[in-house]
């Protein structure tokens, strides 16, 4: 792993740690200029992509954000097949991002594919559904889709009942640094030295809709 990437990501995510987030996109900046050094298939590129994608649509720049998290997506793609967790962050913070900016078709393709790949995943039961199921769940209250709602948010509660958490508890623990039902925050994911050229390895919110946060990782 090249240090100096290494250590721009990790200072990145220490600046947004700290409200700092200009000063996290200055260095997710310098970051991606060390990671297209690794080529375009390097998951390190995916990563630092996602994030910086992350940190423009915190803050509400979401036509920048929308190539790099469709970049990030192809990549990642390349790397691991049609399923593995880091697809299923950006179909996530896709989704996210075109609810944002009120594309509820698109967005709802988005979480239809995150839902789907999580199934797969962690099993139709998994904390890891949760995050998704939420936000998906005020996708449909903002179209009036009162019926799906329901439905959707009673198995968000089965779900959280099966695994002993608190059901209107939101941010909903997760493993990958999903991102919290309804807070203004990033979940950042920390930077490993398994955050490379891998094979085998391994959201922003609106005033009145389903705004939410990016997936950072």
């Amino acid at each position: 792993m090249s240090d100096s990437w290494k250590k721009l990501v990790e200072e990145a995510n220490d600046s947004y740690g700290r409200g700092k987030v200009p000063e996290a996109e200055v260095k997710l900046l310098a970051a991606l200029e060390e990671a297209e050094k690794f080529g375009e298939d390097d998951a390190r590129l995916a990563l630092t992509l996602n994030n910086l994608a992350a940190i423009y649509h915190e803050q509400g720049k979401y036509t920048m954000a929308e190539p790099l998290y469709k970049r990030a997506l192809d990549i990642r793609i390349r790397l691991h097949g049609e399923c593995h967790p880091d697809i299923a962050v950006n179909h996530h913070n896709l989704a996210v991002l075109f609810s944002a900016r009120r594309m509820y078709p698109m967005a709802e393709n988005h979480y239809k594919a995150a839902l789907e790949m999580k199934e797969t995943l962690y099993g139709k039961d998994a904390a890891e559904l949760l995050n998704t199921l939420q936000y998906y769940a005020q996708l449909m209250k903002v179209q009036n889709r009162l019926v799906e709602r329901q439905m959707i948010e009673s198995r968000a509660k089965t779900i959280a009942a099966k695994l002993g958490l608190d059901q209107e508890a939101t941010p909903i623990p997760l493993k990958r640094g999903n991102a919290a039902a309804g807070k203004s925050k990033l979940s950042v994911t920390q930077i490993s030295d398994n955050d490379q050229h891998d094979h085998g390895s391994g959201c922003c919110e609106s005033k009145d809709d389903n705004s939410t946060k990016a997936t950072v990782g």
